[in-house]
Formats: structure tokens, sequence, C-alpha cells
């Protein structure tokens, strides 16, 4: 029968994960199974939080939302003990354990209508992204790939109208405006080409429309 562990003092956030402290042992009940943090042909792996390391004590029964638990217990620093692997958990660990573009959970408990227009939000500077989409369950690599591939869409609708119908969206909408289509043809690939590259090279806050451009400048 799995143990469960008595009611803890306080806790944190570890993104959809929960760390309990008990004096010097911690509880991690995670959402998915770790399995690397468990023994191997006994090679124990060190296991580091907030700057600490620990080892694998028990495995734990936990609840409906966070099935899994582990308890970790400080690792002895004796002379000679060495772990042959050392594992860093934090956020980026467990957003990589979980995939770059899962759902998140907002810091609040509900979730706005936002996401309704998450193509637009990925247009939306970093910071912005940081300290409003995410706290408010919005995954910004989501919304910014989202974006990036409605960028791509109107890129090629428009090179379509230009080519086949002599006029372009903006045109068509408002009756004149057509520099901003030809504005959209130039532009919007080198954007999206440089966001989606951002995405995919683990920047965990993609900039927003064109907001590379001036950092790009500046570095130069």
């Amino acid at each position: 029968m799995a143990e469960r562990p008595n009611r803890p003092r306080s806790g944190v956030d570890v993104g959809p994960d929960q760390v309990l402290y008990f004096g010097e042992k911690v509880v991690v009940c995670a959402i998915k199974e770790m399995p690397e943090w468990e023994s191997r042909e006994s090679a124990r792996p060190a296991i580091e939080f907030e700057g600490r390391r620990y080892y694998l004590s028990r495995k734990m029964v936990g609840d409906e939302e966070r099935p899994v638990r582990y308890e970790l217990a400080p690792w002895p620093d004796f002379a000679g003990i060495r772990p042959p692997v050392t594992i860093l958990y934090d956020e980026d660990y467990v957003a990589l354990r979980d995939g770059a573009f899962k759902k998140i959970r907002p810091v609040t408990g509900h979730r706005t209508n936002w996401r309704f227009v998450y193509p637009l939000l990925g247009f939306f500077p970093a910071g912005f992204k940081e300290h409003v989409l995410e706290p408010n369950g919005i995954n910004p690599l989501r919304v910014s790939l989202l974006s990036s591939l409605l960028a791509y869409v109107v890129f090629v609708a428009e090179l379509a109208c230009l080519f086949f119908f002599h006029f372009g969206i903006f045109q068509r909408v408002t009756g004149e405006l057509i520099w901003l289509d030809y504005l959209a043809v130039v532009l919007l690939p080198f954007d999206s080409a440089v966001r989606i590259y951002q995405i995919f090279t683990s920047v965990r806050y993609p900039d927003g429309f064109f907001e590379w451009l001036p950092k790009l400048l500046w570095r130069s």
C-alpha cells in the first residue's frame, strides 16, 4: 500500500507541480512520472532543487490532480559519495518534461477570455507575455507560434491576391492603402522567420512583432 505524507507546513509551485516542505525533506507532487529520478543499477542520481541536493527516498501515490509524489531526502555529503548524475529540478525541467507547448495553469486559477484571440496575442512584446499572459494561463510559446503561422497565412494570401487578382487585402477592405499590402508582403515573412527561430531555440518568451529588430541593430 502506497503511503501519503503528513500535512506540510508550506509549499511552492514549480510549473504545474507542487513542492511541499517537511523539515529537511521535500515532497514533489508531480503531474507526471519522472523515471530518471529512480535508481538504476545501484546508481542513485542526485536531484538539485533551490540550490540543495537531494536523493529519492520514497515514491508515493498522490491525488487526482498530481498523481505522483516523490519524497526527497538531503544528499549525504560524505567523502567519496558522488552522484553519477545530477538532475536540476526547476520550471525549465518541468516545461521540457511536459513539452514546450503544454497548457499552463493561471496563477489565479481562472482562465481569461483572451484565449479566443490567441494568434493576435503572439504579436505582443516578450515582457507582456512573461508578466501578463503566462500568469493568466496563456503559454507564450503557443501564442507566438500561432501568430507566426497567421502571419505566413496572411503573407501567402497577399501574394495570391496581388498576383492573380491585382489587388491587396487591405486595398479590398478599405478601397485604398495598397501600400500596406506591399509592406505586409515584405515584412511578414521576415518577422515570422525570426520568431519561429526563437521558438525552436528554447527562447522562453519570444519577441513580439519586430521587437527583435532594435535588439539586432543595437547588437550590431
